[in-house]
């Protein structure tokens, strides 16, 4: 009962831990509990005040055995390839020469009627589904810089789950672009309380410039990351022998020198798919006439002159990855700003 105790006790501090430093990153080969003790981890998220998790999976396990929570479907058309600018009505985020995520008013209504979400992806391409990731840490990453700009006190805290993490933070996988603007959010992220909470079954297939910022959970890994990454990194640690033969779900938290056994996950209710009501209202709207030029002129001058705070709002604003070019955003974003806050 004491050593249940202990380990119980254990993840709480790890949980409180993690939140002080940044990000969390699970390290283990296949089939040693790195899914299991994620879902406890997340757990204990969501059970926290002014905290919202977004789970990203790309085979449907945490839609089919986690507790009760939203998952929304992403098909592999709605994250299209687009060569030059496209004239899309209903999209979430957009780049020239990039890709395009659509259903934009289906993805921000998800996102703005439920406090924890799970996005189930279907994308095929490794550089789409991470281009996926971006625009979804990026609309995040936007909410809290502006109230942190404004200087509010109710900044929610965001957690990532993020499993197969080096699809999403590796050059070498996924292109540099979308790769450098993973990173360049994921350096000033802590400071706008949004958290990485990921895994991978070995250090070296994860960048350096993501792992050198993390905490870490190691559970028994294979002698090649051993000798070339873990060794290291537990050279101080009294478990540092211990770590290739540890059984299933235990890991070392080298932070605070422990060791960690998640309990058995039981599942609490079960995941549910949400359906947008935007869809209805797409099938019944008509369609309305296109705004002649001379409108579009005049609304563009009304939107020079008008007022700046309105398109700033801490709300989830149907245009609120379209209002601003993506490159004139970037552009005023102050990093020493942020460091400093």
């Amino acid at each position: 009962m004491k050593t249940m105790r202990k380990e119980q006790n254990n993840v709480k501090r790890i949980v409180e831990d993690v939140l002080e430093y940044g990000d969390l990153l699970l390290i283990s080969n296949k089939g040693c509990g790195k899914t299991n003790s994620l879902m406890v981890l997340t757990r204990e998220f969501r059970e926290m005040e002014n905290t919202r998790v977004i789970i990203f999976e790309s085979f449907p396990k945490w839609s089919k055995e986690f507790d009760s929570i939203p998952y929304f479907v992403i098909h592999d058309s709605d994250v299209e390839e687009t060569s030059h600018i496209v004239d899309f009505n209903d999209v979430f985020l957009r780049h020239e020469r990039d890709y395009t995520v659509k259903r934009g008013s289906e993805i921000k209504e998800a996102l703005r009627e439920n406090k924890d979400l799970i996005f189930v992806s279907e994308i095929e391409d490794i550089e789409r589904e991470a281009f996926l990731v971006y625009s979804i840490v990026k609309y995040f990453y936007r909410k809290n810089y502006r109230k942190a700009w404004k200087q509010s006190r109710n900044i929610e805290r965001i957690i990532f789950i993020l499993e197969e993490s080096q699809n999403f933070f590796e050059a070498s996988v996924i292109g540099k672009k979308v790769f450098n603007r993973l990173r360049k959010i994921f350096n000033v992220a802590r400071n706008l309380n949004i958290h990485f909470v990921m895994a991978t079954q070995r250090v070296q297939d994860l960048n350096t410039k993501i792992r050198g910022r993390s905490r870490f959970l190691i559970g028994r890994v294979n002698i090649d990351d051993y000798e070339l990454k873990v060794k290291r990194l537990l050279r101080h640690s009294k478990y540092r022998k211990e770590v290739l033969t540890l059984p299933k779900g235990v890991f070392v938290y080298p932070s605070l020198d422990v060791l960690v056994k998640f309990p058995l996950f039981k599942q609490n209710g079960k995941p549910f798919e949400y359906k947008p009501s935007t869809i209805e209202q797409h099938l019944t709207a008509k369609e309305e006439p296109k705004p002649s030029l001379w409108d579009r002129i005049r609304n563009w001058f009304r939107n020079e002159n008008g007022n700046e705070d309105e398109e700033c709002e801490d709300t989830y604003s149907e245009d609120l990855l379209t209002a601003c070019d993506e490159d004139a955003f970037n552009d005023a974003i102050d990093e020493e700003f942020l460091e400093e806050w």
